[in-house]
């Protein structure tokens, strides 16, 4: 068998100094001394026979090299949290805390029924939602602040992440009944460019779809747009002005979009598949599964979200 390059002791030490960009402070942070600590850094290097860090008269920068090594670094440090969690919950006989990343459509329907099963069957299990857009929820998910996230499933799928499909939907555009595309037929996205429209963040994948239709299209992105990380501000801001929202039909059956109408634009209509993110080669806690489980349940019945 193959003797590993990586010493993770080692491995910690780059974490640190990637995080501060400073070696004398990094060396503060782990209570050792600076002349040590650089000296690991060049021994890493050394094992792995690559170039990791910039040194320079301000601190240090990350090679492409050091940067990726360092996104594995913090997907071990999770791990490693989330397993002395387990045991120390194990330990004292306690259930445990799930934390689930949520996309607006999942606060709203599948996840908040899946939860309730599970707290029905176990009173003792501590749930932590945190809603968000994928992006910022992948974050999370990297860093070991959530279990597993369900949201929209990236276009590319990183190996970083392991995918479970569970619905698909299309994403339309939706308005107050009294907008004046609301009773329009084969409406045509030049003429809906011209409204104002309420986006989430550009880094969403919804946002970029949309950009990438509107583009594919040989058309100018509208100029006046409400942007907003919150799904429910958006939905509610629509209800009471000439507000066109890009996002999924499913929302429609929420009480905030229960007065919304989709308004009629072929050219911008496209799927969207949702799903379970975890982290790629991450064990889940009892807990988690079991609240993937229940999601999973949820879904099949119905698998549009």
């Amino acid at each position: 068998m193959k003797t590993p390059k990586l010493d993770l002791r080692l491995l910690s030490y780059l974490l640190t100094v990637g995080e501060t960009g400073n070696i004398t402070h990094a060396a503060e942070q782990l209570h050792i001394a600076q002349p040590t600590l650089s000296k690991a850094l060049k021994i890493l290097e050394h094992q792995l026979g690559v170039t990791l860090l910039k040194r320079h008269a301000h601190g240090v920068t990350l090679t492409p090299v050091g940067e990726r090594l360092v996104q594995h670094a913090r997907a071990v440090r999770a791990q490693v949290a989330q397993a002395e969690t387990e045991l120390e919950q194990r330990r004292l006989g306690t259930t445990g805390t799930v934390r689930i990343g949520a996309g607006p459509s999942w606060v709203r329907r599948y996840l908040p029924d899946a939860i309730a099963q599970v707290l029905m069957e176990d009173v003792g299990l501590q749930i932590e939602i945190v809603g968000g857009f994928d992006a910022t929820l992948l974050t999370g998910l990297t860093t070991g602040d959530l279990d597993f996230v369900v949201a929209e499933l990236p276009l590319v799928r990183d190996g970083d992440y392991a995918f479970e499909h569970l619905t698909t939907d299309n994403l339309v555009v939706i308005s107050r009944p009294e907008h004046a595309l609301a009773d329009k037929v084969g409406v045509r996205a030049g003429d809906a460019m011209r409204f104002r429209w309420g986006l989430p963040p550009t880094d969403t994948l919804a946002h970029r779809k949309l950009v990438g239709k509107v583009t594919s299209l040989g058309l100018d992105l509208p100029e006046r747009i409400v942007i907003s990380s919150s799904h429910t501000f958006l939905m509610t801001l629509a209800g009471i002005t000439d507000l066109l929202l890009y996002t999924t039909r499913s929302q429609m059956k929420t009480l905030e979009g229960s007065h919304l109408v989709e308004i009629d634009i072929p050219e911008l209509m496209t799927s969207r598949d949702a799903g379970l993110i975890w982290r790629s080669g991450a064990l889940p806690s009892p807990a988690a599964e079991r609240v993937a489980r229940a999601l999973k349940q949820y879904c099949s019945r119905d698998p549009r979200n």
